[in-house]
């Protein structure tokens, strides 16, 4: 058993609920910082969309489509997809490296859809132990953002949001936040 595909189950299982109502079957969809593909897949499969995976390297446990990125810009032309994903990734790039970086999702996409947690110290903590353990080599600057810090850049870009908090069980070491942007 992969254990990646153990400590990813609940966090896929709160994505997946969270997106219940952006997603729709068939829609075009852009996973930026896919990761090993966990997420990616599960969400594939649950939603039936059309996903291709980008990281600044290739992680994938699974065979998705895959398009290598620099984390700055998005080779991709203006609206290609419906929607852009950005599950857990923000936090891993520096705090002006997120602007360009919805930015350009906005550009490639209709809709934006943002999953993060919560700048917690518990959260941080085991951020940093799980990413290590998956990802070994990633850089982890962890540029965490409250909600009304990410509202203010969404209203700089001049995007509009939507935002869902998300309860979090005791035992699980992240609360997570997430926003349609349009």
């Amino acid at each position: 058993m992969n254990i990646t595909k153990i400590t990813s189950s609940y966090r896929c299982k709160l994505i997946i609920e969270t997106y219940k109502n952006w997603l729709k079957k068939g829609n075009r969809v852009l996973d930026v910082g896919s990761g090993n593909g966990i997420i990616t897949k599960s969400l594939m499969d649950y939603f039936s969309v059309k996903i291709t995976g980008s990281d600044v390297k290739n992680y994938l446990i699974y065979d998705l489509p895959f398009v290598k990125i620099n984390g700055r810009e998005l080779p991709f032309t203006n609206n290609e997809f419906d929607i852009v994903m950005l599950n857990d990734v923000l936090h891993h790039i520096p705090f002006e490296n997120q602007e360009r970086l919805i930015r350009e999702s906005s550009r490639v996409a209709r809709k934006v859809l943002i999953f993060e947690a919560k700048p917690t110290i518990l959260g941080k903590i085991t951020d940093v132990v799980l990413n290590k353990y998956h990802y070994g080599d990633l850089k982890i600057p962890l540029s965490f953002r409250n909600t009304k810090n990410w509202q203010k850049l969404f209203k700089k870009l001049s995007l509009k949001s939507k935002v869902v908090e998300l309860k979090k069980p005791l035992w699980y070491p992240f609360s997570h936040i997430a926003f349609e942007l349009f």
